[in-house]
Protein backbone atom coordinates (compact mmCIF):
# COMPACT_ATOMS: atom_id res chain seq x y z
CA UNK A 1 0.00 0.00 0.00
CA UNK A 2 1.01 3.75 -0.55
CA UNK A 3 0.41 6.57 1.91
CA UNK A 4 -2.68 7.45 0.41
CA UNK A 5 -3.83 3.88 0.61
CA UNK A 6 -2.90 3.22 3.70
CA UNK A 7 -4.48 6.52 5.32
CA UNK A 8 -7.63 5.35 3.47
CA UNK A 9 -7.87 2.10 5.30
CA UNK A 10 -7.54 3.40 8.43
CA UNK A 11 -11.05 3.13 10.86
CA UNK A 12 -11.20 4.95 14.30
CA UNK A 13 -13.80 5.60 16.58
CA UNK A 14 -15.54 9.06 16.88
CA UNK A 15 -13.86 10.02 19.81
CA UNK A 16 -11.84 12.50 20.50
CA UNK A 17 -10.31 15.20 22.75
CA UNK A 18 -11.48 19.19 21.93
CA UNK A 19 -9.31 22.00 23.12
CA UNK A 20 -9.52 25.55 22.30
CA UNK A 21 -6.34 27.57 20.97
CA UNK A 22 -8.04 30.95 22.89
CA UNK A 23 -4.27 31.94 22.79
CA UNK A 24 -3.96 31.67 19.09
CA UNK A 25 -0.81 29.48 19.62
CA UNK A 26 0.87 29.02 16.25
CA UNK A 27 0.80 25.73 14.86
CA UNK A 28 3.74 25.14 12.70
CA UNK A 29 5.22 21.64 10.42
CA UNK A 30 8.11 22.00 12.71
CA UNK A 31 5.77 21.93 16.41
CA UNK A 32 4.05 19.29 14.95
CA UNK A 33 6.99 17.30 14.26
CA UNK A 34 8.56 17.62 17.72
CA UNK A 35 5.14 15.96 19.04
CA UNK A 36 5.13 13.58 17.08
CA UNK A 37 9.05 12.24 18.63
CA UNK A 38 7.71 13.56 21.67
CA UNK A 39 5.10 10.63 21.46
CA UNK A 40 7.11 8.18 19.69
CA UNK A 41 10.17 8.61 21.37
CA UNK A 42 10.60 4.72 22.46
CA UNK A 43 9.26 3.45 18.71
CA UNK A 44 11.06 0.73 16.68
CA UNK A 45 12.01 1.18 13.23
CA UNK A 46 10.53 4.22 11.18
CA UNK A 47 6.88 5.80 11.15
CA UNK A 48 4.55 3.33 9.67
CA UNK A 49 2.52 6.47 8.39
CA UNK A 50 3.09 10.31 8.90
CA UNK A 51 1.17 12.83 7.44
CA UNK A 52 2.55 16.56 8.96
CA UNK A 53 -0.69 19.08 8.36
CA UNK A 54 -2.14 18.16 5.31
CA UNK A 55 -5.06 20.31 4.51
CA UNK A 56 -9.03 19.32 3.15
CA UNK A 57 -11.70 20.84 2.44
CA UNK A 58 -14.84 20.53 4.34
CA UNK A 59 -17.57 23.01 3.33
CA UNK A 60 -15.35 25.45 1.53
CA UNK A 61 -13.44 25.46 4.93
CA UNK A 62 -9.72 24.46 5.65
CA UNK A 63 -9.14 21.74 7.54
CA UNK A 64 -5.79 20.66 8.67
CA UNK A 65 -4.56 17.40 9.88
CA UNK A 66 -1.83 15.55 11.15
CA UNK A 67 -1.31 11.58 12.00
CA UNK A 68 1.77 9.38 12.72
CA UNK A 69 1.58 5.67 13.43
CA UNK A 70 4.22 3.59 14.64
CA UNK A 71 5.15 0.24 16.36
CA UNK A 72 7.16 0.61 19.75
CA UNK A 73 8.16 -2.82 22.12
CA UNK A 74 8.04 -2.81 25.81
CA UNK A 75 8.77 -5.31 28.50
CA UNK A 76 5.45 -7.08 29.49
CA UNK A 77 4.50 -5.93 32.64
CA UNK A 78 4.42 -9.57 34.53
CA UNK A 79 8.14 -10.30 34.56
CA UNK A 80 10.77 -8.26 36.35
CA UNK A 81 14.05 -8.45 34.61
CA UNK A 82 13.98 -8.44 30.88
CA UNK A 83 14.15 -11.72 29.27
CA UNK A 84 15.68 -12.06 25.48
CA UNK A 85 12.62 -12.46 23.05
CA UNK A 86 9.88 -12.24 26.11
CA UNK A 87 8.84 -8.59 24.41
CA UNK A 88 5.58 -7.16 23.56
CA UNK A 89 4.94 -5.06 19.91
CA UNK A 90 2.01 -2.43 20.07
CA UNK A 91 0.35 -0.10 17.55
CA UNK A 92 -0.05 3.86 18.64
CA UNK A 93 -1.52 6.20 17.09
CA UNK A 94 -2.02 10.10 17.68
CA UNK A 95 -3.97 12.14 14.88
CA UNK A 96 -4.25 16.35 15.58
CA UNK A 97 -7.10 18.27 13.88
CA UNK A 98 -6.61 21.99 13.47
CA UNK A 99 -10.19 23.75 13.15
CA UNK A 100 -9.91 27.23 13.32
CA UNK A 101 -9.38 28.31 16.52
CA UNK A 102 -9.85 24.25 17.85
CA UNK A 103 -7.11 22.14 18.31
CA UNK A 104 -9.11 18.13 18.46
CA UNK A 105 -7.00 15.65 18.96
CA UNK A 106 -7.86 11.64 18.99
CA UNK A 107 -4.87 8.83 19.64
CA UNK A 108 -4.37 5.28 21.25
CA UNK A 109 -1.07 4.20 23.40
CA UNK A 110 0.60 7.68 23.50
CA UNK A 111 1.44 9.79 26.01
CA UNK A 112 4.13 12.48 26.64
CA UNK A 113 2.20 15.09 24.85
CA UNK A 114 1.48 17.26 27.97
CA UNK A 115 4.08 20.14 26.91
CA UNK A 116 1.67 20.35 23.35
CA UNK A 117 -1.60 19.77 24.94
CA UNK A 118 -1.04 22.29 28.08
CA UNK A 119 -0.88 25.58 25.30
CA UNK A 120 -4.19 24.91 24.72
CA UNK A 121 -7.49 25.20 27.02
CA UNK A 122 -10.04 22.21 27.78
CA UNK A 123 -13.63 22.91 26.64
CA UNK A 124 -15.34 24.98 29.76
CA UNK A 125 -17.30 22.69 31.84
CA UNK A 126 -20.95 24.36 31.37
CA UNK A 127 -20.47 24.36 27.91
CA UNK A 128 -19.05 20.58 27.54
CA UNK A 129 -21.74 19.46 30.33
CA UNK A 130 -24.90 20.85 28.35
CA UNK A 131 -23.59 20.38 24.59
CA UNK A 132 -25.72 17.74 24.00
CA UNK A 133 -28.87 18.77 26.20
CA UNK A 134 -32.36 19.84 25.09
CA UNK A 135 -35.50 19.49 26.06
CA UNK A 136 -35.92 15.95 24.97
CA UNK A 137 -32.47 14.55 25.86
CA UNK A 138 -32.35 11.22 28.37
CA UNK A 139 -29.97 11.45 30.47
CA UNK A 140 -28.41 7.34 31.19
CA UNK A 141 -25.42 7.72 32.92
CA UNK A 142 -23.86 9.73 35.34
CA UNK A 143 -20.19 9.33 36.99
CA UNK A 144 -20.39 11.59 40.20
CA UNK A 145 -17.52 12.74 41.94
CA UNK A 146 -18.21 13.92 45.79
CA UNK A 147 -17.24 17.08 46.87
CA UNK A 148 -16.78 17.08 50.48
CA UNK A 149 -13.29 16.31 52.10
CA UNK A 150 -14.22 14.20 54.93
CA UNK A 151 -12.13 11.07 54.34
CA UNK A 152 -14.96 8.48 55.30
CA UNK A 153 -17.41 9.75 52.66
CA UNK A 154 -18.51 8.17 49.73
CA UNK A 155 -16.31 9.62 47.29
CA UNK A 156 -17.83 8.82 43.52
CA UNK A 157 -20.88 6.97 42.80
CA UNK A 158 -22.11 5.83 39.22
CA UNK A 159 -25.62 6.20 38.37
CA UNK A 160 -27.62 4.60 35.35
CA UNK A 161 -31.48 4.62 34.58
CA UNK A 162 -33.33 5.03 31.41
CA UNK A 163 -33.37 8.72 31.91
CA UNK A 164 -32.41 9.62 35.20
CA UNK A 165 -34.01 13.03 34.95
CA UNK A 166 -37.19 11.17 35.91
CA UNK A 167 -35.62 9.09 39.29
CA UNK A 168 -32.82 10.74 40.47
CA UNK A 169 -33.12 12.66 43.62
CA UNK A 170 -31.58 16.06 43.71
CA UNK A 171 -31.11 16.00 47.63
CA UNK A 172 -27.60 16.66 48.59
CA UNK A 173 -26.53 17.32 44.35
CA UNK A 174 -24.84 20.53 45.20
CA UNK A 175 -22.32 18.64 46.98
CA UNK A 176 -21.46 16.93 44.11
CA UNK A 177 -19.43 17.63 40.44
CA UNK A 178 -20.22 15.70 37.51
CA UNK A 179 -18.03 13.55 36.32
CA UNK A 180 -18.91 12.16 33.09
CA UNK A 181 -22.55 11.67 31.91
CA UNK A 182 -23.89 9.69 28.95
CA UNK A 183 -26.90 11.06 27.14
CA UNK A 184 -29.26 10.03 24.24
CA UNK A 185 -30.94 12.47 21.98
CA UNK A 186 -33.22 10.41 19.64
CA UNK A 187 -31.29 7.38 18.53
CA UNK A 188 -27.98 8.73 19.20
CA UNK A 189 -25.72 8.16 22.37
CA UNK A 190 -22.96 10.51 23.51
CA UNK A 191 -20.51 9.92 26.20
CA UNK A 192 -19.45 12.57 27.72
CA UNK A 193 -15.97 12.87 30.12
CA UNK A 194 -16.11 16.87 31.56
CA UNK A 195 -12.97 16.74 33.23
CA UNK A 196 -10.69 15.53 30.03
CA UNK A 197 -12.40 17.76 27.61
CA UNK A 198 -13.71 14.19 25.79
CA UNK A 199 -16.51 13.53 23.39
CA UNK A 200 -17.51 10.09 22.79
CA UNK A 201 -20.24 8.91 20.01
CA UNK A 202 -21.15 5.28 20.22
CA UNK A 203 -21.53 4.14 16.92
CA UNK A 204 -19.51 2.85 13.91
CA UNK A 205 -15.75 3.92 13.28
CA UNK A 206 -15.12 6.17 10.29
CA UNK A 207 -12.05 7.34 8.21
CA UNK A 208 -9.98 9.95 8.38
CA UNK A 209 -11.93 12.63 6.58
CA UNK A 210 -15.44 11.32 7.65
CA UNK A 211 -13.36 11.96 11.57
CA UNK A 212 -12.72 15.05 10.37
CA UNK A 213 -15.72 15.95 8.92
CA UNK A 214 -17.41 15.08 12.53
CA UNK A 215 -14.99 17.00 14.70
CA UNK A 216 -15.93 19.96 11.98
CA UNK A 217 -19.59 19.77 12.83
CA UNK A 218 -18.89 19.49 16.38
CA UNK A 219 -16.46 23.20 16.50
CA UNK A 220 -19.55 24.41 14.89
CA UNK A 221 -21.86 23.33 17.60
CA UNK A 222 -19.37 23.91 20.87
CA UNK A 223 -19.49 27.48 19.10
CA UNK A 224 -22.90 28.09 18.27
CA UNK A 225 -23.71 26.93 22.06
CA UNK A 226 -25.79 29.36 23.90
CA UNK A 227 -25.55 28.27 27.84
CA UNK A 228 -28.62 27.68 29.54
CA UNK A 229 -30.37 26.20 32.72
CA UNK A 230 -30.34 22.94 32.54
CA UNK A 231 -31.66 19.35 34.79
CA UNK A 232 -27.54 19.77 35.47
CA UNK A 233 -27.76 22.37 37.06
CA UNK A 234 -28.96 20.70 40.47
CA UNK A 235 -25.00 19.91 41.12
CA UNK A 236 -21.74 22.04 42.06
CA UNK A 237 -21.94 25.01 40.30
CA UNK A 238 -18.59 25.64 38.05
CA UNK A 239 -16.43 29.18 38.82
CA UNK A 240 -13.79 30.95 36.26
CA UNK A 241 -10.73 29.66 38.02
CA UNK A 242 -8.70 32.28 36.41
CA UNK A 243 -10.58 35.24 37.52
CA UNK A 244 -10.50 34.61 40.70
CA UNK A 245 -6.71 33.14 41.27
CA UNK A 246 -5.52 35.75 42.59
CA UNK A 247 -8.35 36.04 45.62
CA UNK A 248 -7.85 31.86 46.36
CA UNK A 249 -6.03 31.14 49.77
CA UNK A 250 -5.82 27.23 50.20
CA UNK A 251 -6.07 25.58 53.55
CA UNK A 252 -6.72 22.37 53.12
CA UNK A 253 -6.18 19.10 50.75
CA UNK A 254 -7.61 15.90 50.85
CA UNK A 255 -5.77 13.35 48.24
CA UNK A 256 -8.49 11.03 46.06
CA UNK A 257 -6.08 7.83 44.99
CA UNK A 258 -9.20 6.19 43.50
CA UNK A 259 -7.51 6.32 39.73
CA UNK A 260 -4.70 4.97 40.86
CA UNK A 261 -5.94 1.95 42.19
CA UNK A 262 -8.19 1.38 39.70
CA UNK A 263 -5.75 1.25 37.63
CA UNK A 264 -2.88 -0.58 39.47
CA UNK A 265 -6.05 -2.98 40.23
CA UNK A 266 -6.46 -3.28 35.93
CA UNK A 267 -2.63 -3.71 35.12
CA UNK A 268 -2.76 0.23 33.83
CA UNK A 269 0.25 0.61 36.22
CA UNK A 270 2.45 -2.79 36.47
CA UNK A 271 4.57 -1.77 39.52
CA UNK A 272 6.73 1.22 40.90
CA UNK A 273 10.14 1.93 42.33
CA UNK A 274 12.17 4.60 43.82
CA UNK A 275 14.67 6.42 41.20
CA UNK A 276 18.23 7.26 42.52
CA UNK A 277 19.16 9.52 39.22
CA UNK A 278 22.74 9.99 41.09
CA UNK A 279 23.80 6.73 41.53
CA UNK A 280 21.66 5.10 38.85
CA UNK A 281 19.58 2.65 40.74
CA UNK A 282 15.98 1.63 41.25
CA UNK A 283 14.39 0.17 44.66
CA UNK A 284 10.96 -1.14 44.89
CA UNK A 285 9.16 -0.43 47.78
CA UNK A 286 5.11 -0.19 48.96
CA UNK A 287 3.84 2.51 47.43
CA UNK A 288 -0.08 1.32 49.24
CA UNK A 289 1.06 1.59 52.51
CA UNK A 290 2.93 4.89 51.41
CA UNK A 291 0.27 6.44 50.27
CA UNK A 292 -1.40 5.76 53.34
CA UNK A 293 -0.32 8.35 54.97
CA UNK A 294 -1.80 11.13 52.79
CA UNK A 295 -5.54 9.59 52.93
CA UNK A 296 -6.43 12.61 55.60
CA UNK A 297 -7.38 16.08 55.07
CA UNK A 298 -4.00 17.90 55.36
CA UNK A 299 -3.37 21.28 56.26
CA UNK A 300 -2.43 23.60 53.88
CA UNK A 301 -0.27 27.00 55.26
CA UNK A 302 1.39 29.76 53.43
CA UNK A 303 4.97 30.13 54.08
CA UNK A 304 6.08 33.57 52.48
CA UNK A 305 4.65 32.86 48.56
CA UNK A 306 4.71 29.35 49.13
CA UNK A 307 1.68 27.18 49.85
CA UNK A 308 3.39 23.78 52.23
CA UNK A 309 1.17 20.86 52.52
CA UNK A 310 1.68 19.34 56.19
CA UNK A 311 2.03 15.68 56.21
CA UNK A 312 4.41 12.93 57.54
CA UNK A 313 5.53 11.59 54.38
CA UNK A 314 7.44 14.20 52.72
CA UNK A 315 8.81 17.56 54.04
CA UNK A 316 8.57 19.23 50.61
CA UNK A 317 5.10 19.00 48.90
CA UNK A 318 3.66 22.48 47.92
CA UNK A 319 1.17 23.52 46.22
CA UNK A 320 1.01 26.42 42.78
CA UNK A 321 -1.76 28.37 41.69
CA UNK A 322 -0.62 28.82 38.00
CA UNK A 323 -2.34 30.78 35.92
CA UNK A 324 -4.50 28.27 34.16
CA UNK A 325 -4.49 25.20 37.23
CA UNK A 326 -3.47 24.18 40.60
CA UNK A 327 -0.97 21.55 40.58
CA UNK A 328 1.68 20.34 43.14
CA UNK A 329 5.03 20.09 43.58
CA UNK A 330 7.78 17.92 45.33
CA UNK A 331 11.22 16.72 44.39
CA UNK A 332 10.59 13.64 46.30
CA UNK A 333 7.85 12.78 44.89
CA UNK A 334 9.09 13.41 41.38
CA UNK A 335 11.82 10.11 42.20
CA UNK A 336 8.86 7.95 42.96
CA UNK A 337 7.99 6.14 39.94
CA UNK A 338 5.02 4.56 38.38
CA UNK A 339 5.45 2.30 35.23
CA UNK A 340 2.48 1.68 32.74
CA UNK A 341 1.59 -0.94 31.27
CA UNK A 342 2.69 0.73 27.52
CA UNK A 343 6.13 0.86 28.65
CA UNK A 344 6.08 4.21 29.64
CA UNK A 345 7.07 5.80 33.17
CA UNK A 346 5.33 8.38 35.23
CA UNK A 347 6.37 10.07 38.22
CA UNK A 348 4.10 10.03 41.27
CA UNK A 349 3.82 13.53 41.45
CA UNK A 350 2.97 13.85 37.52
CA UNK A 351 0.45 11.33 37.99
CA UNK A 352 -1.24 13.18 40.49
CA UNK A 353 -1.31 16.77 38.88
CA UNK A 354 -2.47 14.98 35.17
CA UNK A 355 -5.40 13.61 37.13
CA UNK A 356 -5.94 16.21 39.61
CA UNK A 357 -6.03 13.58 42.57
CA UNK A 358 -7.10 16.41 45.37
CA UNK A 359 -10.13 18.21 47.03
CA UNK A 360 -9.01 22.08 47.68
CA UNK A 361 -10.59 23.97 50.32
CA UNK A 362 -9.87 27.80 50.26
CA UNK A 363 -10.53 30.75 53.16
CA UNK A 364 -13.61 31.50 50.71
CA UNK A 365 -15.85 28.25 52.47
CA UNK A 366 -18.53 28.14 49.24
CA UNK A 367 -14.90 27.57 47.00
CA UNK A 368 -13.72 23.78 46.25
CA UNK A 369 -10.93 23.15 43.49
CA UNK A 370 -11.79 19.64 41.68
CA UNK A 371 -10.70 17.90 38.64
CA UNK A 372 -8.88 21.01 37.33
CA UNK A 373 -11.88 23.16 37.99
CA UNK A 374 -13.32 25.93 40.98
CA UNK A 375 -16.19 24.69 41.79
CA UNK A 376 -19.03 26.54 43.87
CA UNK A 377 -21.08 25.47 46.65
CA UNK A 378 -23.92 28.12 46.67
CA UNK A 379 -26.20 26.32 49.39
CA UNK A 380 -23.34 25.72 51.87
CA UNK A 381 -23.53 29.11 53.60
CA UNK A 382 -27.29 29.35 53.61
CA UNK A 383 -27.44 25.85 55.10
CA UNK A 384 -26.19 27.30 58.41
CA UNK A 385 -29.13 26.90 60.03
CA UNK A 386 -30.61 23.87 59.23
CA UNK A 387 -26.84 22.10 60.07
CA UNK A 388 -26.86 23.92 63.82
CA UNK A 389 -30.57 21.77 64.23
CA UNK A 390 -28.76 18.57 64.37
CA UNK A 391 -26.79 19.74 67.96
CA UNK A 392 -28.34 19.13 71.25
CA UNK A 393 -26.79 21.07 73.76
CA UNK A 394 -26.02 18.98 76.70
CA UNK A 395 -24.56 21.04 80.27
CA UNK A 396 -23.27 17.57 81.72
CA UNK A 397 -20.86 17.80 78.85
CA UNK A 398 -18.58 20.23 79.75
CA UNK A 399 -17.79 18.48 83.48
CA UNK A 400 -16.31 15.57 81.54
CA UNK A 401 -12.83 14.50 81.91
CA UNK A 402 -12.24 11.53 79.24
CA UNK A 403 -14.21 8.96 76.84
CA UNK A 404 -14.49 5.95 79.09
CA UNK A 405 -13.00 6.99 82.62
CA UNK A 406 -10.80 4.81 84.75
CA UNK A 407 -11.05 1.12 85.26
CA UNK A 408 -11.01 -1.58 87.48
CA UNK A 409 -11.99 -5.17 87.73
CA UNK A 410 -15.44 -5.11 89.88
CA UNK A 411 -16.68 -2.07 88.06
CA UNK A 412 -19.68 -2.43 86.59
CA UNK A 413 -20.22 1.06 85.26
CA UNK A 414 -18.14 3.31 82.98
CA UNK A 415 -17.17 6.55 86.10
CA UNK A 416 -19.66 9.43 86.14
CA UNK A 417 -17.41 11.72 84.47
CA UNK A 418 -16.66 9.82 81.17
CA UNK A 419 -18.60 10.65 78.06
CA UNK A 420 -19.64 6.62 77.75
CA UNK A 421 -21.31 7.42 81.02
CA UNK A 422 -23.32 10.24 79.80
CA UNK A 423 -24.44 8.38 77.00
CA UNK A 424 -25.90 5.83 79.26
CA UNK A 425 -27.34 8.17 81.78
CA UNK A 426 -29.01 10.29 78.93
CA UNK A 427 -30.24 7.14 76.22
CA UNK A 428 -30.40 4.28 78.28
CA UNK A 429 -33.65 4.55 78.87
CA UNK A 430 -35.22 5.12 75.44
CA UNK A 431 -34.04 1.60 74.68
CA UNK A 432 -35.52 -1.91 74.90
CA UNK A 433 -31.82 -2.99 74.13
CA UNK A 434 -28.95 -1.02 74.88
CA UNK A 435 -25.21 -2.52 74.49
CA UNK A 436 -21.62 -1.38 73.77
CA UNK A 437 -19.88 -2.39 70.70
CA UNK A 438 -16.37 -0.34 71.80
CA UNK A 439 -13.22 -1.84 70.52
CA UNK A 440 -12.05 -3.74 68.03
CA UNK A 441 -14.05 -4.04 64.48
CA UNK A 442 -16.86 -1.74 66.06
CA UNK A 443 -19.78 -0.15 64.17
CA UNK A 444 -20.06 2.77 67.37
CA UNK A 445 -19.71 2.95 70.50
CA UNK A 446 -23.23 2.25 71.52
CA UNK A 447 -26.33 0.45 70.05
CA UNK A 448 -29.50 1.28 70.97
CA UNK A 449 -32.68 -1.09 69.74
CA UNK A 450 -36.62 -0.31 70.04
CA UNK A 451 -38.88 -2.55 68.38
CA UNK A 452 -38.85 0.42 65.28
CA UNK A 453 -35.85 2.11 66.10
CA UNK A 454 -31.94 1.37 65.10
CA UNK A 455 -29.53 3.93 66.92
CA UNK A 456 -25.93 4.39 66.59
CA UNK A 457 -23.72 6.67 69.16
CA UNK A 458 -19.86 7.50 69.17
CA UNK A 459 -18.62 9.46 71.42
CA UNK A 460 -15.68 11.73 71.35
CA UNK A 461 -12.96 13.11 74.18
CA UNK A 462 -10.38 15.38 73.26
CA UNK A 463 -8.78 17.69 75.72
CA UNK A 464 -9.18 20.41 74.02
CA UNK A 465 -11.66 23.28 72.34
CA UNK A 466 -12.95 23.83 68.99
CA UNK A 467 -10.87 20.90 67.10
CA UNK A 468 -11.54 20.35 63.35
CA UNK A 469 -9.00 17.31 64.00
CA UNK A 470 -11.00 15.23 66.31
CA UNK A 471 -14.46 16.44 64.72
CA UNK A 472 -13.04 14.90 61.23
CA UNK A 473 -11.89 11.99 63.40
CA UNK A 474 -15.75 10.79 64.73
CA UNK A 475 -17.08 12.14 61.37
CA UNK A 476 -14.94 9.48 59.64
CA UNK A 477 -16.11 6.71 62.09
CA UNK A 478 -19.71 7.82 61.40
CA UNK A 479 -19.77 7.20 57.64
CA UNK A 480 -17.81 4.17 57.11
CA UNK A 481 -20.47 2.72 59.69
CA UNK A 482 -23.50 3.83 58.06
CA UNK A 483 -24.22 1.04 56.21
CA UNK A 484 -23.87 -1.27 59.08
CA UNK A 485 -27.35 0.41 60.80
CA UNK A 486 -29.43 -2.80 58.83
CA UNK A 487 -26.17 -5.34 58.91
CA UNK A 488 -26.69 -8.79 57.46
CA UNK A 489 -27.72 -11.94 60.35
CA UNK A 490 -23.60 -13.21 59.55
CA UNK A 491 -22.33 -9.95 60.65
CA UNK A 492 -24.63 -10.01 63.63
CA UNK A 493 -24.00 -13.43 64.43
CA UNK A 494 -20.11 -12.52 64.20
CA UNK A 495 -20.49 -10.15 66.52
CA UNK A 496 -22.28 -12.24 69.49
CA UNK A 497 -18.64 -13.66 71.21
CA UNK A 498 -17.96 -9.80 72.04
CA UNK A 499 -21.16 -8.79 72.52
CA UNK A 500 -21.83 -11.82 75.23
CA UNK A 501 -18.69 -10.75 77.20
CA UNK A 502 -16.93 -8.19 79.89
CA UNK A 503 -15.35 -4.84 78.45
CA UNK A 504 -11.65 -5.27 79.02
CA UNK A 505 -9.93 -4.40 82.76
CA UNK A 506 -13.49 -3.90 84.68
CA UNK A 507 -16.53 -6.32 85.31
CA UNK A 508 -18.75 -3.96 83.33
CA UNK A 509 -21.03 -6.25 80.84
CA UNK A 510 -21.44 -5.18 77.42
CA UNK A 511 -24.81 -6.12 77.41
CA UNK A 512 -26.31 -2.80 78.72
CA UNK A 513 -29.52 -3.24 78.81
CA UNK A 514 -32.28 -6.35 78.00
CA UNK A 515 -31.85 -9.92 79.20
CA UNK A 516 -29.70 -11.62 76.80
CA UNK A 517 -27.16 -11.24 73.89
CA UNK A 518 -29.56 -13.58 71.59
CA UNK A 519 -32.65 -11.83 72.38
CA UNK A 520 -30.78 -8.42 71.42
CA UNK A 521 -29.77 -10.22 67.92
CA UNK A 522 -33.23 -11.86 66.95
CA UNK A 523 -34.47 -8.00 67.97
CA UNK A 524 -31.67 -6.08 65.68
CA UNK A 525 -32.88 -8.78 62.93
CA UNK A 526 -36.30 -7.97 63.59
CA UNK A 527 -35.96 -3.87 63.88
CA UNK A 528 -34.22 -3.89 60.51
CA UNK A 529 -36.98 -5.72 58.85
CA UNK A 530 -39.92 -3.02 60.13
CA UNK A 531 -41.23 -1.02 57.04
CA UNK A 532 -41.35 1.92 59.65
CA UNK A 533 -37.50 1.43 60.55
CA UNK A 534 -35.96 4.54 61.86
CA UNK A 535 -32.54 4.80 61.82
CA UNK A 536 -30.41 7.37 64.04
CA UNK A 537 -26.84 8.48 64.48
CA UNK A 538 -25.36 10.56 67.42
CA UNK A 539 -22.40 11.97 67.63
CA UNK A 540 -21.25 12.77 71.61
CA UNK A 541 -18.56 15.05 71.92
CA UNK A 542 -17.17 17.29 74.36
CA UNK A 543 -14.47 19.60 72.31
CA UNK A 544 -17.02 21.39 70.51
CA UNK A 545 -19.33 24.27 71.84
CA UNK A 546 -22.89 25.00 69.81
CA UNK A 547 -23.11 28.53 71.10
CA UNK A 548 -19.26 29.25 69.84
CA UNK A 549 -19.74 27.43 66.56
CA UNK A 550 -22.77 29.17 65.86
CA UNK A 551 -20.75 32.84 66.96
CA UNK A 552 -18.01 31.36 64.70
CA UNK A 553 -20.84 30.29 62.00
CA UNK A 554 -22.43 33.86 62.14
CA UNK A 555 -19.47 35.62 61.84
CA UNK A 556 -17.97 33.15 58.63
CA UNK A 557 -21.35 34.31 57.22
CA UNK A 558 -20.52 37.61 57.81
CA UNK A 559 -17.15 37.35 55.71
CA UNK A 560 -15.21 38.57 59.23
CA UNK A 561 -11.70 37.43 60.09
CA UNK A 562 -11.15 35.71 63.22
CA UNK A 563 -8.77 33.32 65.19
CA UNK A 564 -11.31 30.20 64.59
CA UNK A 565 -11.63 30.72 60.88
CA UNK A 566 -9.90 27.91 59.34
CA UNK A 567 -10.90 25.76 61.90
CA UNK A 568 -14.52 26.76 61.85
CA UNK A 569 -14.78 26.28 57.82
CA UNK A 570 -13.52 22.49 58.08
CA UNK A 571 -15.61 21.98 60.86
CA UNK A 572 -18.92 23.29 58.60
CA UNK A 573 -17.81 21.19 55.49
CA UNK A 574 -17.23 18.07 57.94
CA UNK A 575 -21.37 18.69 58.98
CA UNK A 576 -22.64 19.48 56.03
CA UNK A 577 -20.99 15.55 55.09
CA UNK A 578 -22.24 13.84 57.64
CA UNK A 579 -25.60 15.51 56.55
CA UNK A 580 -25.65 14.67 53.15
CA UNK A 581 -24.27 11.01 54.08
CA UNK A 582 -27.03 10.37 56.68
CA UNK A 583 -29.77 11.77 53.96
CA UNK A 584 -28.52 9.53 51.11
CA UNK A 585 -29.09 6.63 53.06
CA UNK A 586 -31.97 7.74 54.94
CA UNK A 587 -30.32 7.96 58.66
CA UNK A 588 -30.64 11.03 61.12
CA UNK A 589 -28.07 12.34 62.54
CA UNK A 590 -27.31 14.48 65.85
CA UNK A 591 -24.84 15.56 67.48
CA UNK A 592 -24.60 15.82 71.18
CA UNK A 593 -22.14 19.28 72.38
CA UNK A 594 -21.39 21.97 74.96
CA UNK A 595 -24.02 24.36 75.17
Amino acid sequence: MNEEQKADNILINENAYFYQNIDRVRISRTMIEQVFRDASSAKTGNYLLKIVRRSILINENSVVYSLCIFKYESKPTFIDEEVENWIESKLAYLLIIEIDDYIVISRKNISKIQDFIKQFYPLDYTILSTLFVNENTSFEKFSLKNLNVSDKALREKTLEALDLRENFSSLGANNYMLNSLRVKNEEEKTSLMLNSSRINKFGKKSGIEQFCNWSYSLVNRIKEHIEQETFLSIFAEPQDYESMRNTLTPISILFIFSKLYDDFENGRIATFFIRNSKLGKERRFNLIQYLDSFERLLKVEKEEDLFKIRNTATDDLELKLNNKSITLQSPKLKNIMLQKDDGYDISLIDYINKYCSFILNFENIELVYSNRKLFKDSKLLGNIDHFMKVFIPFEELTNITSEKGNFSINQTEFTDDSIFNFVEAQFLDSSDFFICDDLGREWADHIGITEDKVTFYLSKYKDSSFSATAFQDIIGQAQKNLGNLAPQDYQLMGKRELWNGIYPNSNISRLRKGDNVDNFIHQYQSTIKNPYLKRECYLVINFISKSELQNNLNQLREGANFAQKNETIQILWFISSLVSSCKEVNVDAYICSKP
